[in-house]
């Protein structure tokens, strides 16, 4: 392993030791609110560097003052980089650090710049997808709940090929492949003690440098996902091209998933003392439930609604059977299920388009919900409302729900205000439903059904729109 690499992991495990003994950093951090500045934005450049400067700019103008406290771009490129690279950009030279890797570590060198940072938590994403700065807000006030120690971003097709990696087996294994160039948030704990478990492994370099393969699967927890479809930026060269591409993904998915399945064996026998690899034994949230960002203010969409059938999954038996999993229920899944999956995901809801929309596969359950966390407790007086754009059997399936709404977004209350639904002045196949905040209080607002109906819900958008606040 080069010496690059060795000093690299020294500071890990220096740092690994004040957080995980001294306790210190990282927990004083996120006792704090979710404005102060706790996230740190790591960035790989390769041959985009045109990208980088772009999506660099676009955080440094909007997330500063209340999310981000530096930008960390990471060069794998043999040329160089500088701050004259970036001269326009609006960022201060003390909140964006370059670092000019020696060699290229791929995609270890991410979770090396995230162990390194001062802050609580990490936001690292590929340089060939800009990601808007309300989904960055979002995902903070999600992660600083506490709740989680990871949340992706997928694309609905990335998002497909997660849900039907996952794999339960027992009370021991729980587990899953996402992707984490599409955009995460993770804790920097996560970050160090993952180095340390490749440590512990004693992976090849070539494992090392794949670690984005090896980072969902080993960590034993299913990790939260969220649809988004971001903005492509193109450009540069692709690191995963064709067939060849494809299978040296597929081989390391194989080898973590192999890894695991020791390592939860091994636990079994004798209980193992390894960081980041969890061996708890309980049950991961319902898989069912699904989450989307707002396109233009920091709020979260969620929904119970069933995606995908529930006889998808198969009984597996060890990680080792990841790839097969996936392939059998692709087959049983069917090209017209896997495409309405792919057209009508539930980031459509709130992708700020109402030529979009998000719609069931089947009808609706008893207590289906559709919800948004406004991700801040509002106290509404008037003329504020929860907004519904639908077609029509989704108005029929809002006349028999119950409307609710949460300050934690576990203890729920019903309001009662009436549901007004019209035509929308663009569409008369859509309607335009409104259901009056007054006097309401709370930061998280669903709509759940009553009773099993044959409509299918079908959400064009779903905002909050706020008119005054007390």
């Amino acid at each position: 392993m080069p010496s690059f690499v060795h000093f690299c992991i020294a500071v890990t495990l220096a740092s690994a030791i004040s957080l995980l003994v001294g306790k210190s950093n990282i927990d004083s951090t996120q006792t704090h609110g979710v404005h102060d500045l706790n996230i740190t934005v790591v960035l790989l450049n390769w041959s985009r560097l045109s990208n980088v400067v772009k999506i660099t700019s676009e955080i440094c103008e909007n997330l500063l003052e209340d999310t981000v406290q530096s930008i960390v771009v990471w060069n794998n490129n043999p040329n160089k980089i500088s701050h004259q690279d970036f001269p326009s950009s609006p960022c201060p030279r003390d909140r964006l650090r370059i670092i000019n890797s020696p060699e290229n570590l791929y995609f270890q060198a991410r979770y090396m710049a995230c162990a390194g940072a001062t802050t609580a938590y990490c936001f690292v994403q590929d340089d060939d997808f800009s990601i808007r700065p309300e989904i960055i807000k979002a995902l903070n006030v999600r992660i600083n709940q506490g709740s989680v120690p990871a949340i992706h971003l997928q694309p609905p097709n990335e998002m497909l090929s997660s849900q039907l990696r996952t794999i339960v087996v027992g009370n021991t294994i729980h587990t899953t492949f996402a992707w984490l160039g599409y955009g995460t948030v993770l804790m920097r704990s996560r970050a160090v003690e993952f180095l340390l478990l490749l440590d512990r492994l004693k992976l090849s370099e070539d494992e090392r440098k794949m670690a984005d393969n090896y980072f969902t699967i080993l960590s034993n927890i299913i990790p939260e996902r969220w649809f988004d479809e971001g903005i492509e930026l193109g450009g540069g060269q692709a690191f995963t091209v064709g067939t060849e591409g494809d299978e040296r993904n597929n081989r390391h998915i194989v080898r973590a998933a192999a890894i695991l399945d020791t390592l939860v064996s091994a636990n079994q026998s004798n209980t193992l003392d390894l960081p980041f690899t969890s061996f708890s034994t309980g049950i991961p949230e319902p898989l069912h439930v699904s989450r989307a960002s707002c396109h233009d203010k920091p709020c979260i969409f969620e929904t119970s609604i069933n995606l995908l059938p529930h006889e998808i999954g198969g009984s597996p038996t060890s990680a080792a059977e990841i790839l097969r999993l996936e392939k059998d229920a692709l087959l049983m899944l069917g090209e017209a299920r896997k495409s309405h999956y792919l057209e009508f995901p539930p980031s459509h809801a709130v992708d700020g388009r109402a030529d979009t929309a998000f719609r069931s596969p089947q009808g609706a359950n008893r207590d289906d919900y559709v919800a948004l966390d406004t991700t801040k407790s509002f106290s509404y007086v008037k003329d504020a409302e929860l907004v519904f754009l639908v077609d029509p059997p989704t108005e029929i399936i809002l006349r028999h729900s119950a409307f609710e709404f949460s300050a934690d977004g576990h203890i729920w209350n019903t309001w009662d205000r009436g549901l007004e639904c019209f035509d929308a002045n663009f569409a008369k196949t859509v309607r335009l439903c409104k259901s009056s905040l007054s006097h309401v209080s709370g930061r998280h607002f669903r709509v759940r059904t009553l009773k099993p109906m044959q409509e299918k819900w079908g959400v064009f958008e779903m905002f909050v729109d706020i008119q005054s606040e007390a």
